[in-house]
């Protein structure tokens, strides 16, 4: 059977054409990524954006017939708007439907940047400017500063993917600041994760991006070493002693 080291089932929102593209560039041998999409969410009002914690009980649903290792809520703006109360309960609710543990894009964002000792990051997202004022918020309640955010400024979901990544590297170098100690790209539909490297050798601190994040944690909860070597520094530290791979071998091949 695929996925006899692992099984990830994704959830994205149902315009995201980025995500599950990136997931499947970073998943290794023996790792498998099943995809149900969540109702909603083209313009990312602050309705829509509450309307797909609904949506995406029977996204779970559909994805918990795979038998998942863990469970990808792959939107950014969709887990933090109101807060980290709420994007916890979207972790229980999911993980109670699916019967597998979940992370989130906004939880695994707070939680690479404070594994990394992180406490002033600037940001770039292509939202507008109350989502944008929500991100920095949910960073605030962990005890991490925005320095500066860059926004493409853009409420169409659908048409963040239309960035190009020379553009994304571009205006992180614009906004970088000496102050930050590192850089998120937030929005899993931004195409981050192929400038992520050339990012962190030319700005020598650590660039991370909403979709390689949210691998980083899916990696982590399912004890998997993917062996990327080239997606950034956050998934090569999967390869530390003793961060992942203790549950390696857990499936048998069928």
């Amino acid at each position: 059977m695929y996925g006899w080291r692992g099984r990830i089932g994704l959830l994205v929102p149902s315009i995201n054409t980025t995500m599950e593209t990136e997931f499947w560039r970073i998943a290794p041998e023996g790792v498998s990524v099943h995809t149900a999409r969540i109702a909603g969410g083209r313009h990312g009002t602050p309705e829509e954006l509450r309307g797909m914690e609904s949506a995406s009980r029977q996204a779970a649903a559909e994805v918990a017939m795979v038998e998942p290792d863990v469970v990808v809520y792959g939107c950014t703006s969709g887990s933090f708007f109101e807060g980290p109360d709420w994007n916890g309960r979207i972790c229980e609710a999911l993980t109670a439907i699916a019967k597998a543990p979940t992370v989130t894009t906004a939880g695994a964002m707070a939680e690479c940047l404070l594994a990394g000792g992180v406490k002033r990051v600037d940001v770039l997202t292509p939202y507008v400017e109350v989502t944008n004022e929500r991100l920095r918020q949910f960073l605030r309640t962990f005890g991490i500063e925005v320095a500066t955010l860059g926004t493409f400024d853009m409420l169409d979901m659908f048409d963040h993917a239309k960035i190009e990544p020379g553009e994304i590297y571009r205006k992180v170098k614009e906004i970088a600041t000496p102050k930050s100690e590192a850089v998120f790209v937030a929005c899993t539909q931004l195409r981050a994760l192929e400038v992520l490297d050339s990012l962190e050798r030319d700005l020598g601190k650590p660039v991370y991006s909403a979709v390689q994040a949210s691998a980083w944690a899916g990696y982590r909860a399912m004890g998997v070493d993917p062996r990327v070597a080239n997606c950034g520094s956050l998934l090569r530290k999967l390869s530390d002693p003793g961060v992942a791979g203790s549950r390696e071998g857990h499936r048998k091949s069928a």
